[in-house]
């Protein structure tokens, strides 16, 4: 980029925000008899993010109740609807089993098409914690579908079993109660069935067989128990080590693996093995220094995963064991009943250090293309190892501890900072410099620090009396408004400056008029709030009046069907009908400079451009094959830039409802190595300074688009080919998802070649445009990127590794001596 063309800012580095993520407590995954693979994070503070697995992105967060205390297990179950014919097929099933023998393709081919008739449903997701309560959870509105109390105290562990009809808790009290699940529906709940026999001592961890009607318990008294799921007594009881010093050992984590092998973890470091026939230990490992927390099998039970306090990752394989020595001494009789055991053997295969305090987590998905081990704990961050197969040599990715929806929000014109907690928000006033960029040289002074006239400095904390954790929240551009919401009401608040004061508007409308908002955006002119409810029902508050009159309602997230015509597509024009189902969590707003033009988006992809004039609908934009990750207008224009979970930005033009013509050709060519990051992009942005750039921001980069110039540039020349090559493969252009030619960059190459006649010819070359695409990782972790008024001024929020560290209590340290 020549130096005239580049535009220097005063950058605010704010690392004044003192945002802690909280703890990872439970980590599931589910992969089988849904649409698609999704994984549940559960945190201390009771927050529950849901993960799209594939392209690791947050879809939605569920907040946490207040005062409802940590989340200890979570579960998905999926929802199936068999066909019809399905009752009268399992009535026949001897008939089957004896056609099986005789026709085994035709049956194979039945009952893979019965497979392909199933209907499947959006999984119904369920926790328990220390409040006692198993909660099923509506992932559209974020709300608890039933809430269901255990009559033991505190949950320390839940297991489903493998018909997905039961849930087994272990308590405080020292009792396994099984609580029986209706089929999906938000009407069904979770119904208590029965307790098993009580014991002495709280039960820690439980575990279903994945083929008997039995479920296992671990307890505090150095026992695992057995019980019947049919009379609910007590089966059998297996004792673990004590170690050395005598004392109860906690059985911190159970698990069965699919042969029947139940596996154990517990205080004392083992890793216990335990055969299903003879209720005999197989093998016990000590493996780890300190506890073991979690554990993780393998769905040919041939693998197993663990971890605790001493942060490994240990992974144990069984393997083949002859014993032809000890066989020598065994009678033929005793040869029968030990084969099954003694043939293999678990040994400890591979370890691995990912986390810098405890590990208490562990989830293991091995379905194609995911096939990933996920860690969390203490450091609130999850590392994800992938092609598990190769552990521990396996690639590790560790994800950003942070919302991927930022937490803070900009008053650009006041000059104000706001920052969402749990149950508070804080706003700052930001810092001044002591004079303008062509003050400190201009370009000349690009990196260097600029003399500060006033810092920042924190206006106002102000505590929410919230039913849950805070869910969003949004500052007016001119910073005189404050809006913030949980999951049940929303609440406005005006503030001053001088005097630093924030005076809550009680004239707002309730929450049987105003529900809690998922979404908040303010228009630039500060005279509207945009909502997006929990009922997905966008809200067009005038907050210029007094009264707050509601101005316009948008009911169109809510599942409508409209027809969408002279959308143009790749430079096509298409005239199809898309019908849209269902209601789905609005995930993003965004208004237009001038204040014309409304964006929405929601978690089904559906983006709907509303006109804020005529407070009515104007476009639906053609549905995206990725997730949308965020939504912003380009600065005084109506050309509203989208961005994707597969790192893709997209800018059409709301106003004629198509695609740009920047967008036509440059959409599908941005640069290899940005697409394949694995961190999404979190937002985006564009200043009054240079309209034509925009930057898009994620957790540990920024890249700036200059949207004025091609991402590859074309020359061509007549040049005489000496030598005729075949192409190369990787030259050619491959189909995406999204209908665009994506072409596979290589800047290496500089000529395409082919097999033609060693004449002259029109040479194409194709490289990347200087200035039209630029990456830097100058900053990070960050929370934040926007621009003041004016253009000349860009705030980055960030929040250094380090700093969360120092907020976390100290990790496990085992003292060791040198020789």
């Amino acid at each position: 980029m020549r130096e005239s063309e580049r535009t220097p800012l005063q950058v605010h580095r704010c690392r004044f925000v003192d945002y802690v993520p909280s703890a990872i407590n439970a980590l599931s995954f589910i992969s089988k008899d849904v649409k698609r693979p999704l994984l549940a994070c559960a945190r201390a503070n009771g927050d529950i993010e849901i993960w799209n697995p594939i392209t690791w992105h947050i879809e939605r967060t569920i907040p946490g109740i207040t005062g409802a205390g940590s989340i200890e297990s979570i579960a998905w179950i999926p929802v199936i609807d068999k066909p019809e014919d399905d009752d009268d097929d399992d009535d026949d099933d001897d008939d089957d089993e004896e056609e099986d023998e005789k026709k085994p393709l035709t049956s194979k081919s039945k009952r893979q098409q019965q497979q392909q008739s199933k209907i499947l449903h959006t999984p119904r997701l369920f926790t328990a914690g220390l409040d006692g309560f198993i909660t099923e959870w509506d992932l559209v509105t974020l709300a608890p579908i039933s809430r269901v109390e255990s009559g033991g105290g505190a949950i320390w562990s839940m297991s489903v079993a493998p018909s997905g009809t039961e849930i087994a808790i272990g308590c405080e009290d020292g009792c396994v109660r099984i609580f029986e699940v209706a089929p999906g529906g938000a009407s069904d709940c979770v119904v208590y069935k029965a307790a098993c026999d009580r014991q002495d001592g709280r039960i820690l961890s439980v575990a279903y067989h994945p083929f008997k009607p039995i479920v296992s318990a671990g307890s505090s008294d150095s026992c695992i128990r057995s019980y019947s799921t049919e009379n609910f007594r007590l089966l059998n009881r297996l004792t673990v080590d004590t170690g050395k010093r005598k004392e109860e050992t906690l059985v911190w984590t159970l698990t069965y693996l699919s042969n029947g092998t139940l596996v154990s973890g517990d205080s004392i470091g083992a890793v216990s093995f335990f055969d299903d026939e003879s209720h005999t230990l197989i093998k016990s490992i000590k493996s780890h220094y300190a506890d073991v927390l979690c554990l993780a099998g393998g769905s040919n039970g041939d693998v197993v995963y663990s971890s605790g306090v001493d942060r490994r990752v240990i992974q144990y394989r069984l393997v083949d064991n002859t014993l032809q020595n000890q066989a020598t001494y065994m009678t033929a009789m005793q040869k029968t009943q030990t084969r099954r055991q003694f043939q293999q053997t678990w040994v400890l295969s591979g370890d691995r250090r990912f986390h810098s305090h405890d590990v208490r987590a562990l989830a293991l998905c091995e379905t194609k293309p995911i096939d990933s081990l996920v860690s969390g704990g203490m450091d609130t961050t999850f590392v994800v190892s992938r092609t598990v197969s190769l552990f521990p040599d396996s690639k590790q990715e560790r994800q950003s501890p942070f919302p991927q929806r930022a937490l803070v929000s900009l008053a650009a014109e006041g000059r104000l900072l706001l920052a969402r907690f749990d149950d508070h928000v804080k706003v700052w006033a930001l810092g001044q410099s002591a004079g303008d960029v062509e003050d400190f040289g201009g370009v000349d002074a690009v990196g260097e620090r600029v003399p500060i006239a006033r810092k920042e400095r924190l206006l106002a904390e102000l505590k929410i009396k919230c039913v849950t954790n805070l869910v969003s929240s949004a500052i007016s551009p001119d910073g005189s408004f404050i809006a913030v919401s949980d999951l049940f009401c929303t609440r406005l608040f005006s503030v001053s400056v001088e005097p630093a004061r924030v005076v809550r508007q009680k004239r707002f409308p309730s929450p049987s008029i105003i529900p809690g908002s998922t979404t908040i955006v303010f228009t630039p002119d500060s005279k509207r709030l945009i909502l997006a409810g929990t009922d997905s029902i966008i809200r067009v508050v005038d907050i210029s009046n007094p009264d707050f009159e509601t101005v316009a309602e948008f009911t169109e997230h809510r599942g409508t069907t409209r027809t969408m015509e002279g959308i143009e597509v790749n430079g096509v024009a298409v005239s199809r009908k898309q019908q849209f189902t269902g209601t789905e969590l609005v995930s993003s707003l965004a208004v237009s400079t001038d204040c014309q033009w409304l964006a929405t988006g929601d978690m089904a992809n559906r983006i709907n451009v509303y006109n804020l004039d005529g407070l009515k609908h104007h476009a639906t934009i053609p549905q995206l094959t990725s997730q949308h990750t965020s939504l912003t207008f380009s600065f005084n224009s109506s050309n509203l830039i989208a961005t994707l979970d597969s790192n893709e930005v997209f800018i059409y033009d709301a106003e004629h409802a198509r695609l740009s013509e920047w967008s036509r050709h440059n959409s599908h060519a941005l640069p290899s190595h940005f697409l394949q990051r694995t961190d999404t992009i979190m937002g985006a942005g564009s200043c009054e300074s240079a309209p034509q750039k925009v930057v898009v921001w994620g957790a540990n980069y920024l890249v700036s688009i200059d949207t004025s110039k091609s991402i590859l540039h074309k020359q061509s020349s007549n040049k005489r080919k000496l030598g005729a090559k075949k192409a190369n493969p990787t030259d050619k252009k491959s189909s995406v998802p999204n209908g665009h030619s994506k072409p596979t960059n290589n800047n290496n190459n500089t000529h395409h070649s082919s097999e033609e006649d060693d004449s002259s010819m029109n040479a194409t070359t194709k490289y990347e445009n200087k200035g039209a695409f630029s990456i830097q990782f100058k900053y990070g972790p960050t929370m934040f990127f926007g621009f003041l008024a004016g253009g000349t001024e860009a705030v980055v929020v960030e929040r250094p590794v380090l700093s969360v560290m120092d907020a976390l209590p100290t990790g496990f340290y085992r003292k060791t001596f040198s020789a």
